[in-house]
Order: structure tokens, then sequence, then C-alpha cells
């Protein structure tokens, strides 16, 4: 695709700015974006070869519109596989389908139909007594310990442990997921070298093999969870959901089901560590709880980036862009935009509209899962709040997950300062 060439000349703010972006580097960026993003509403980052959209108006203009701007990206590697990749998950039978978040009506209305007949709120709070419970389980081994990493005690099981509640396994070791799941993260969203993509492409065959054995038994010994209702919902009918669209639902929810909210959870935590003040209301007052989740994922998102790709010659931010351009709209850059939010860069767990941000996209596109996110971080903040009120960070060596679109601490070190 040859750029076009309006506001693209050197030395001008988009020509810097496209200079400047590192699209896998989470350090600085919101200090990146909040530089550019009154001058700079689009600009072409070369070494991904996509349009970077960072103004809000802009980003929920397009998230909705199906009709000029498909999904069908947003799950494909940034950078094309090695072909051996490719032949090696062709042999192993991987099968999995773009559905969901990476598909377009009329098929994404057919299958959103059928998912929400179990991922919905009502389904999600069926579960909260079982979840706290979870929870309180792995804050019960942190106790009587000085330090601890929060990632690797808490937030880095306990998402994947509610998504087997929702599948019904009981018998399958939550760090394994997790460990395919990131593999998958890199593989996709990050810039993996070929050896690792041919180690991955191994563990994400391994991946389908378990969700193909998984739904398979639900076929003929169906309980009461996600890919028996599946199953009950298609009554045999294609036309409703093939049984590979089935395996397909039931492999994105063991992934996209638990890394956003590690992520959230972490980023969360972490900016009440950094404003104890605010961490100290929530102690006093748990009902603070909720809306300190809701300014956690504006102020400090799990998902940084989403991507689209135009149908058709389209003008964003004041550039003409032909069909096939890809864009990656900054959800990081939306969620502090002044024009939305005052003082975007505070974080203020009592900020009114927090709740607006678009930490879980927007459209046809929203989250499904996000009533479940939101409530997996309540019950976190709140049993946090409540078992170690004088938890304080025990230090500031934090690094993020590199890759374009998730944003989280990989460690998260603090002093607990139980009351003995």
């Amino acid at each position: 695709m040859n750029a076009p060439v309006s506001r693209a000349a050197a030395g001008c703010p988009m020509d810097q700015a496209s200079r400047e972006f590192q699209p896998f580097e989470h350090s600085g960026m919101y200090e990146f974006l909040a530089s550019i993003r009154e001058a700079v509403p689009i600009f072409h980052a070369p070494e991904i070869g996509y349009w970077v959209v960072t103004r809000r108006e802009d980003i929920e203009a397009i998230m909705p519109d199906s009709e000029r701007f498909s999904a069908a990206l947003a799950t494909q590697p940034v950078f094309p596989w090695p072909e051996s990749v490719g032949r090696y998950l062709t042999d192993r039978k991987f099968t999995n389908e773009a559905v969901q978040v990476a598909c377009d009506p009329p098929r994404h209305t057919r299958i959103k139909t059928s998912a929400t007949k179990f991922l919905n709120i009502r389904q999600f709070m069926s579960y909260e007594d079982r979840i706290r419970e979870l929870a309180r389980s792995y804050i019960d081994k942190m106790r009587g310990k000085d330090t601890v990493d929060l990632v690797q005690a808490l937030t880095y099981e306990f998402p994947a442990q509610v998504v087997f509640l929702l599948l019904g396994v009981t018998d399958f070791d939550p760090r394994k997921i997790k460990e395919w799941g990131d593999l998958r993260l890199h593989m996709i969203w990050g810039h993996a070298s070929d050896q690792e993509l041919d180690q991955a492409a191994r563990d994400l065959a391994d991946f389908w093999d378990y969700t193909v054995d998984l739904v398979e038994d639900r076929k003929h010994a169906p309980k009461n969870d996600y890919p028996s209702l599946l199953f009950q919902i298609r009554d045999g009918d294609d036309d409703v959901l093939t049984e590979n669209e089935i395996r397909s639902l039931v492999f994105g929810l063991l992934l996209a089901g638990h890394e956003t909210t590690t992520n959230a959870a972490g980023n969360i935590i972490l900016e009440l560590m950094y404003h104890p003040e605010q961490w100290n209301a929530v102690v006093e007052d748990l009902s603070l709880a909720k809306n300190a989740v809701e300014e956690g994922l504006r102020h400090s998102s799990s998902v940084v980036a989403w991507r689209r790709q135009a149908k058709e010659p389209v003008s964003v931010g004041g550039v003409d862009l032909p069909e096939g351009a890809r864009l990656l709209l900054s959800l990081a850059s939306a969620n502090r935009d002044p024009g939305k939010f005052d003082a975007p860069d505070t974080f203020d767990i009592r900020r009114s509209n927090a709740r607006e941000h678009m930490a879980f996209g927007k459209g046809l596109h929203h989250c499904l899962g996000a009533p479940l996110a939101r409530l997996e971080l309540r019950i976190l903040i709140e049993e946090l709040a409540t078992a170690f009120p004088n938890m304080e960070l025990a230090n500031d060596d934090i690094d993020f997950t590199r890759t374009l679109s998730f944003r989280g601490p990989s460690r998260l070190p603090v002093r607990l300062n139980e009351a003995r």
C-alpha cells in the first residue's frame, strides 16, 4: 500500500510521530500519546504497516462501523508467520476459525446470538459466590508472608480458574492454560523469532487438541456449562452453529477470558499502590471498589489498541486512506482524550464518568465478557482491601508485556503489612 502524502512532509508532526512511535513499547506510551494527540489524529507506523488513530471521536466512529471497516484482521498476526508454521498447524488439524472479535456481520451476528445466551450478566452473576470463594482461597495462601509478587500469587492464575468455572473444568492446571495463552499473544500481537514461532505453533496445536477433546466430551456428556449450552442451542443445525464454531468459541474463551483480566487486575492494583490515599479510601469504603475498577480500566487499559481494515476508500483524521488500509485504534489514547475526560492523566477513583472508557470496545464487537471482568476485578479489590488494608508497593521495578495490543505488569511486588 502506498502511503498518502497529505500532511506527511518531512518535519511535520505526523512525520515525527511516525518516527518516534514504538508499537511494542509500553513504557512512556501514555506520555507519547498525550504529546501528539491534539496535532496528530492519525499517523503511519512503518514498522508494522498500520495507520495509528489517536482521537476518541474517530475511534468511536470506526469501531461500530462494520459497513466501512472490517474486524477480520483483529486476531491475525501482526507479522506474517513463516510457511513452516502454517504447514505444521494444518498437519496438526488446527482448524480454529475467526469468531466474534475477528469476523463481520452477518456471520458475527449469528454467532453472537448464540454466545450471548450464556455469556451475559445474569449468568455471570450466578457465579459471584464461587468467584469470591476462589479469590479468598488465593489470598489465604498469601497470609503470613511479608512480600509477594501479586501477579504470581494471585492475578496470573485467578482469571483462568474463573474461565474453568464457565467451562465446567475441574482437573486442569491453570498455569498450563496461561502458558498457552501467553504464547498465542506473542505469536499474534508480538514480534517473535522464527524459532520461537515454531515452538509456539506446537504448543498452540496442543492447546487446540485440548479444546477439541473438551468440546467432544461435552457433546456426548453435557453439563451445566458453556460448551454444553452451545450444543443445546445448535441442536444439530449447522445454520445455527457448526461444531467447529463451537470449538473455536471455547478456544477463544480459554484465551481471551483470562489474559485481559490478568493484565487489568495488575494495572488497577498497581495504580492503587501508586496512589495510597486512594487505596486507603477503598479500604475505608469498599463501595468505591466498583468505580476504582472503571477508573483503572480507563486510566491504564489492559487492551491499549485494536485493529480494523478499511473496506473502501475512507477519510480518517483528515487523511484520505485507500481500500485495504490497516488501522491501529489506540484505545489507550481514546481513554485519556481530554475532549472526554477532565484531567485525563490523573487517576481518580471518584471520577463521575470513568465508566465511559473504551477498554471493552464499542458497538457490535463490545466485549461479551465485560460484565464478568468487572465482577472479577471488583471482587479482587474488595478482598485484597479487606485482607491487607496496609498493603503497599515493595518497589517500582515494573516491566510490562511487550505486545502490540495488551498491556499489564509482568510482576507486581507488594508488602502485605498484614496485622499480626
